[in-house]
């Protein structure tokens, strides 16, 4: 009797110590606007491995503009109460790419964290807040392929690679354009919880598996796209404002992607539709607009497995191949690539 009491009682303990183990990571958002998928992607990611704690969190309660879409995400905890109730500080930090870069409350919060020994990752642009906060400097590091001739004349003391879809230089990792969000929090999901759960969660996400092989120069402005940037701004008669209808459970990943895509076409925004707030199947509360469109151009569902290609064909359906290869260029996906557009 005795002995079975003794098994059950550090059965429960283990139970408990791996529960605290559980790596805390946090995702830093700005109320002012950050990037959808780059908030959005990773939360889904880890937060669907089980593995790892994971929170967004913003200095105020405030919500966030999901950008460059129409909806709002509620921080799911604020800075000072972070210091409050979790002393340790997260394991990680995810910088999104955000409208404001340089922002010195932020910096010296990130700095202070680093110092703690979290560990930062940042999506896309969101290298561009690690750099302006001085957490680059004598790094390799890389960000979105349209902010790699600028970052490199503001801080020519870090060494920027166009060969990689995610950098790890020590403690901190950063990854190119948009869709690279997606490896690199699998490869931070590997680092945290091991390849098993890593692999588990792509599957059950339809995920590739993390593969850093790019080539950042194969993404560029050309002709042919400033073209089409043209050509669907001044058609002012074809935009149109799309509906995306929420409702309690829905896909993170699927609906970042999809406001984030739709808002990105020159020719359509993306708004969040149905109640007022929804509530995602990991336990996000978004915002809809206060006050929307009388009238929708059109409605679109969120998309099934293989996210991104599905919404880039969806795109391509509705405004042609053009905007829809545009598109995806702005995600740094392959869909997107010059050589993929000369086939």
């Amino acid at each position: 009797m005795i002995g079975r009491l003794v098994a059950a009682l550090a059965v429960a303990l283990g139970l408990a110590g791996s529960a605290v183990a559980k790596p805390l990571v946090v995702i830093l958002a700005d109320a002012r606007g950050t990037v959808a998928t780059d908030l959005l992607a990773p939360y889904a990611i880890l937060a669907e491995s089980g593995a790892v704690e994971v929170l967004v969190a913003a200095p105020t309660g405030e919500p966030v503009r999901l950008l460059p879409g129409k909806a709002w995400v509620a921080p799911q905890i604020t800075l000072d109460r972070l210091a409050r109730e979790r002393p340790g500080g997260p394991d990680v930090i995810i910088v999104p790419a955000m409208i404001v870069e340089n922002d010195p409350a932020r910096a010296a919060w990130l700095k202070a964290r680093l110092q703690d020994g979290a560990r930062i990752m940042s999506i896309c642009n969101g290298a561009l807040v690690l750099a302006d906060a001085g957490l680059l400097k004598d790094r390799q590091a890389t960000v979105h392929w349209f902010s790699m001739g600028k970052v490199k004349k503001r801080h020519p003391d870090s060494v920027w690679r166009q060969d990689l879809r995610w950098v790890q230089d020590g403690p901190i990792l950063t990854t190119a354009g948009i869709s690279a969000g997606e490896p690199g929090t699998l490869e931070l999901l590997r680092q945290l919880a091991g390849d098993q759960v890593m692999r588990e969660t792509a599957a059950r996400l339809d995920l590739p598996l993390p593969d850093p092989r790019h080539d950042g120069r194969d993404y560029r402005l050309t002709a042919r796209g400033m073209t089409t940037v043209v050509l669907n701004k001044v058609a002012v008669w074809r935009h149109e404002d799309v509906a995306i209808p929420l409702t309690p459970g829905f896909d993170e990943l699927a609906f970042g992607t999809t406001l984030d895509a739709w808002s990105r076409t020159y020719r359509s925004r993306a708004w969040a539709t149905g109640a007022p707030t929804v509530r995602s199947r990991h336990g996000l509360t978004i915002h809809r607009a206060a006050a929307t469109p009388a009238r929708f151009g059109r409605q679109v569902s969120l998309p099934g497995p293989d996210v991104m290609v599905r919404t880039f064909d969806a795109v391509r359906q509705a405004y042609g191949e053009a905007t829809a290869r545009f598109v995806a260029l702005q995600f740094e996906h392959p869909y997107g690539a010059i050589s993929a557009w000369r086939t």
